[in-house]
């Protein structure tokens, strides 16, 4: 499986985008919410960016999805668990309406607001009530969000070996860095914060 691509942003397009990661090239499927914030980052930033995907693997076909975060990824997963939506469906409502608006109609049983979403009427909406209220969880407790900046670290470090960097020197720039932008860190997004340490180590390291 494909858990994420590092790598550069080549175009954002209607429905995809393409990335650029160790000398390929590869189109993934991205929501109208994603390719907007995707399209909002500057040059530089789209020039090393780590983007989260799901590869769907079927007899004839190997597809990935891109998504700009964690939230939405997790929406996409949960949404394809509710009887009649597959992952094209999961895709185009997420493309109507993003993650936090989502999980408050879901969790207000807003039947209204879900069917105004292109594609989904009265009864698909019940159906996604009754199985994803109080299911898409967007603050996490703080102890999980350490135990998860700590996996981003370990990614970053894993990510830089495997472009041929030292291990153990990987890991005391990382570490070094951490602490120099610890305040930055702080108020940013997982994937934010990883984007930021990922780019200085590599100046680092270079």
């Amino acid at each position: 499986m494909i858990n994420a691509l590092i790598g550069e942003i080549v175009s954002i397009k209607e429905g995809y985008m393409i990335v650029r990661s160790n000398n390929i090239e590869y189109i993934l499927l991205v929501s109208n919410q994603s390719a907007s914030r995707f399209s909002s980052l500057d040059k530089e930033e789209r020039k090393l960016i780590k983007i989260l995907t799901t590869l769907q693997v079927r007899e004839d076909s190997l597809t990935l999805y891109g998504f700009y975060d964690e939230a939405e990824r997790e929406a996409f997963v949960q949404l394809q668990t509710v009887s009649g939506i597959g992952p094209k469906q999961a895709l185009k409502i997420l493309s109507g309406i993003n993650v936090r608006h989502l999980a408050e109609a879901l969790d207000s049983g807003n039947i209204k607001t879900l069917s105004t979403i292109p594609g989904i009427g009265p009864k698909t909406a019940q159906k996604m009530v009754l199985a994803l209220r109080n299911v898409l969880v967007l603050d996490e407790p703080k102890t999980r969000q350490t135990a998860s900046r700590a996996t981003v670290w370990a990614d970053l470090v894993n990510a830089l070996v495997e472009m041929g960097f030292e291990r153990r020197r990987s890991e005391e720039v990382i570490e070094n860095l951490e602490v120099e932008f610890a305040t930055e860190i702080g108020e940013l997004s997982r994937q934010s914060a990883e984007e930021l340490l990922f780019r200085h180590a590599l100046k680092n390291l270079s």
